[in-house]
Parts: structure tokens; sequence; C-alpha cells
């Protein structure tokens, strides 16, 4: 089965585009603003506001008339009623009202990117894992790999298999984490089996399982006559327990009677 499925198994279903940007409104809703967040804050009124501005390293945002604004450590509700009382309380506005989008989720935010149907920035919300980013993207394409490398700051790259993810093994993220998603590794199968070509490798793959993906040999191939090219070398009656690699080429002989 095709890896665009696998976050179907694991939530159900593939996110529709609609139910993506659905998801992504509600996080508006209940992201905290950082650090170099983009808010357009508009206030509508009979001095109407309109400005697009970035969350300073102090935490604030400048406002016309009201100077620095405290945005960091809030929700867009909160700064919008924050504003809203501010401008109140100045005699500015009599009854202000006042709207705040997040227009870029930067401070709190993991990326994904590769084989997805929608790569891109995902704010942190609420406790995120490697599923649930899996499911906003809208799950992974036909060429995806069974797994995503996970790339977080001062470790390692770390290779989460998505089976492992059904199995309720899910990784915790955190803001700054990046999922990459490449596409499947390729091997091809040559000779004498029924669906000759390309094979897509799945991890923990061997050679037993690379001809069953490939119809199995014909009534003239034979399992013990296997040969592997890999790069410069070529191995004769390889082993049907060998994990393969990608770019590997695998040619099954006919028997010899």
């Amino acid at each position: 089965m095709k890896m665009l499925v696998h976050v179907a198994l694991l939530l159900g279903t593939v996110a529709s585009p609609i139910a993506v940007h659905a998801a992504i409104e509600a996080t508006s809703a209940s992201y905290t603003l950082g650090i170099n967040d983009e808010v357009q804050v508009s206030v509508f009124g009979g001095h109407p506001i309109d400005v697009k501005t970035r969350v300073k390293e102090n935490g604030g945002i400048t406002l016309p008339m009201l100077g620095e604004v405290q945005a960091a450590g809030q929700t867009a509700n909160q700064l919008a009623s924050n504003i809203a009382q501010k401008l109140k309380a100045g005699s500015y506005y009599v009854n202000p009202i006042v709207n705040v989008e997040i227009t870029s989720f930067v401070s709190n935010s993991v990326t994904a990117f590769g084989s997805l149907q929608q790569p891109g920035l995902y704010p942190i919300d609420r406790p995120l894992t490697v599923a649930m980013v899996l499911a906003r993207a809208g799950g992974t394409r036909n060429d995806a790999a069974d797994y995503v490398i996970l790339r977080r700051k001062g470790q390692p790259d770390r290779r989460v298999i998505l089976d492992e993810l059904a199995n309720g093994s899910d990784e915790p993220l955190i803001a700054g984490d990046s999922i990459f998603v490449p596409a499947a590794p390729l091997l091809y199968v040559y000779g004498q089996v029924n669906k000759p070509g390309k094979i897509e490798i799945r991890s923990g793959m061997t050679l037993r399982q690379a001809i069953a993906e490939a119809g199995g040999p014909t009534l003239a191939g034979t399992q013990k006559r296997i040969t592997l090219t890999r790069g410069p070398t070529t191995q004769k009656k390889v082993p049907l327990d060998t994990p393969v690699q990608a770019g590997d080429v695998y040619f099954v002989n006919e028997k010899l009677f």
C-alpha cells in the first residue's frame, strides 16, 4: 500500500485541503505569539488602523497612538482584547473593534517538507507529534518512503518508521523541529520474474521480499541463482535473506536442467 494512506491508517482518513485549512484557522485561535511572529492588526472605528508587524525581540509590537504593546505570550484574541482596552483607556476610541490575525507562525512551529501533499510550516498550538503533523500536511505522496527523518537542533538526525507510529510509538515534537519525508529508495529486479522493473524499498526489506514484490520467479526462474550488482561489484548466488540497498540490481537466472 502506498505511503499516501499511512496517515489515513493512523487517523481514519487523508486530510482534505478544506480540512487542513480549517485546522490552521483553529490553530490561530490557540497559538501563543512569540518573537518574529507576524500579525495583522486591524482597528475599526472613526480612525481605522491596519498594521502588519512582527513581534520584536523584547516581545512587543509597535502600533499607532499606543506605541509599544506586549504581544509575546498572548493568543491573537488576547492581544486584540488588550489593544482594545488600551485604545479605550486612552480615549482614542469609544468602543473599538479590534481584530488580530497571525499572518506568519515562526517562533513556535515545526517544518514539514519533502514528499508530502502540503509541505510547510506548522504552528505548535498544542502538544504535537510526528503523526499529527503528517495529518495536517495532508499525508504523504505516492512516491514517499515508509519513514521520515526527524531533525532537531543539536542532535543527530533520527529515522522514524511510519508503521511504528500506528503501533503507538509516536514521536513528540518541539519548536524548531523539522520533518523530512524522502522519496522511497528504489532497487531493480530483472530476469526470470513475473513483474520485472523497479521496486520501492521498505524499511528492513530483504531480497526475498523484493522478489515477492516482483511477482516471484517464473516457471523457468530459480531463487537459487540470483545475481546482484551493487555499484562496481557483482555477486552471484545471493542469499534470499540479504538486506537490500538503494540502487541494487538483481537478476533472477534460469534454472539449470
